[in-house]
């Protein structure tokens, strides 16, 4: 995926179908750098040594050669095409999308999400099709980013994390979290392939193609503040409305190791996640202590792979200048922040941790960095070794990550008009 619409002809249009085909690439785009800067790119913009955008619209068109075509449908003055709720929100979670407003009444109801690829919005009128746009980023420009001009994006990885849902191969299960509750006291339990019987994500996850009936689930199970059992581990979690008093959580010996496999089994991503909030307080609780334990180490270490490996990065695409004089810096910072809201920041620290493991093709072997073994080994035996610092900086992810409305699709229609 890139940011922005990536053709160097200026050919992709306008239409959000058209946006959307010149963001999401099958292939990694071509990137070529130029020695030299002439006057006219100077005055465009164009920075030395910055990688230039090779592709075209006919390269662009040839890599989606392989879809189904379908006829364009004409809706008020635009060309659109026909998309499902599934797709549109599949393509929310792809691009980081967040909610910006959201308003429903008697004339219809209208959106707008703020994504890293830019402004999504839909415009439900009464009595009439559901009309999305995409609209890009004006903010922007690959003549002056500092960042690579293309990521690689999971789409398993974010289906899996907007559901709520864990997959291990080391531990062979998949695994799935209860949503966020109302403030009280809890108790985990463990239900063996129980998200068929749950309400939560499973309508959604079906949706996407998931297989509810192969998934275990974690739930939350009222309990009388005298019934809690003080001998196990409690978390302190955020709860829902406006009530300031929390949710107690009560964690059994056998949830708590669902919990590391979880922990150790995150998907790699390059960017922060749409996710399922659940999932995220419980993660996020549980991990807390064992990550303040690591967290400066981790950012000096991250820091000084930066200072060390310069080229390797400046390789892939980052700007030499911004290499040597701030990516270390924010890449520490982000770190010992402990939460934030930039998917940039995230790419900085993501990309560098990638060339501290030693791994150069930063496209190639995501599935290894799914299953790693830290958190469930015995406290004595942690260490930051590849292992370590790969599951930590799936945590700081998640840290980063933003919360998604996982049952968006009741208020869609099931087809849209998208153009």
């Amino acid at each position: 995926m890139t940011r922005l619409p990536l053709t160097s002809d200026g050919l992709s249009g306008k239409a959000a179908w058209a946006v959307l085909l010149a963001i999401f690439h099958a292939q990694k785009p071509a990137l070529e750098h130029s020695p030299r800067t002439s006057e006219s790119e100077a005055e465009k913009g164009w920075p030395a040594s910055k990688p230039r955008v090779s592709v075209g619209s006919r390269e662009m068109d040839a890599t989606w050669v392989h879809l189904p075509k379908s006829y364009m449908k004409q809706y008020q003055s635009s060309a659109c095409v026909t998309i499902s709720r599934t797709t549109f929100i599949t393509l929310l979670c792809l691009t980081n999308a967040r909610k910006a407003f959201q308003y429903s009444d008697s004339a219809g109801f209208r959106a707008g999400y703020a994504s890293y690829a830019g402004q999504w919005h839909i415009n439900w009128p009464i009595g009439q099709e559901a009309m999305v746009t995409l609209m890009p980023h004006d903010s922007h420009s690959t003549a002056t980013d500092k960042y690579p001009l293309s990521y690689v994006q999971r789409v398993d990885g974010c289906v899996h994390m907007q559901a709520g849902i864990v997959q291990s191969r080391s531990a062979n299960c998949k695994i799935a979290f209860c949503g966020r509750k109302s403030p009280g006291s809890y108790e985990l339990r463990f239900v063996k392939k129980g998200v068929g019987g749950a309400h939560g994500s499973r309508h959604l996850y079906n949706m996407m193609g998931g297989k509810v009936f192969e998934v275990d689930l974690i739930t939350a199970v009222p309990t009388a503040d005298e019934d809690l059992d003080t001998s196990v581990l409690g978390l302190t979690l955020p709860g829902t409305g406006e009530a300031k008093k929390g949710v107690y959580m009560n964690v059994p010996a056998d949830c708590e190791q669902k919990l590391k496999i979880a922990l150790d089994c995150l998907p790699w991503n390059s960017l922060s996640w749409s996710m399922h909030r659940g999932m995220r307080d419980i993660l996020l609780a549980y991990g807390r202590p064992v990550m303040g334990v690591y967290r400066s180490e981790l950012a000096s270490l991250v820091k000084l792979a930066i200072g060390n490996r310069s080229d390797a990065l400046i390789d892939i695409g980052w700007d030499g200048e911004f290499v040597r004089s701030s990516m270390g810096d924010m890449a520490h910072s982000a770190i010992m922040a402990g939460s934030g809201d930039s998917e940039d920041l995230v790419r900085v620290v993501t990309d560098a941790v990638r060339i501290l493991i030693g791994d150069k093709e930063l496209d190639q072997d995501l599935l290894g960095l799914d299953d790693v073994e830290f958190w469930r080994l015995p406290e004595h035996e942690r260490e930051l070794d590849r292992a370590g610092i790969v599951a930590l900086t799936k945590y700081f992810v998640l840290e980063w990550s933003i919360e998604t409305d996982y049952q968006l699709y009741h208020q869609l229609p099931l087809k849209m008009d998208f153009g």
